[in-house]
């Protein structure tokens, strides 16, 4: 079974609608100092699984969190485009950031490599950088924008 990604804490994350668009974004992170060690790339079935936002995929303990953070978290909606955008063949990039100056050139690398919904999640809050762009992904009606 995938490592289940509970909460993406102080995590810029983005989605590309192309393979060679997220090898950019990832290539332009490096560029902006980012560590390869603290940047992500998902793509593909499995890795959709992982971000599982019911927890339907990873056991009841899973589940019971998800019902939580979507009761005290305004976050939980985005967890489950970013798993909707893997399943119809996009990709998410990730990447680690501790303040506000290494968010912006996150988001601005993200951005200049073609990526939308791209969103910060810190620790009490998230904050929505770029919206989606194109037809909404097919996500349950509670977990809309």
């Amino acid at each position: 079974m995938s490592r289940f990604i509970g909460y993406p804490n102080r995590q810029v994350l983005g989605v590309f609608d192309a393979d060679a668009s997220a090898a950019r974004a990832v290539a332009a992170l490096v560029a902006a100092g980012f560590p390869a060690t603290d940047i992500q790339r998902f793509a593909g079935a499995a890795d959709a699984d992982r971000f599982d936002a019911t927890g339907e995929h990873h056991g009841l303990g899973a589940r019971i969190r998800r019902i939580v953070q979507f009761s005290l978290m305004d976050q939980l909606p985005a967890i489950a485009w970013y798993q909707a955008a893997l399943q119809q063949g996009r990709s998410v990039v990730g990447v680690h950031t501790t303040n506000r100056a290494e968010t912006k050139r996150a988001v601005d690398a993200m951005k200049g490599a073609g990526g939308h919904f791209i969103n910060r999640f810190g620790r009490l809050a998230t904050e929505e950088f770029a919206r989606w762009q194109g037809p909404e992904p097919p996500v349950a009606d509670l977990m809309r924008h």
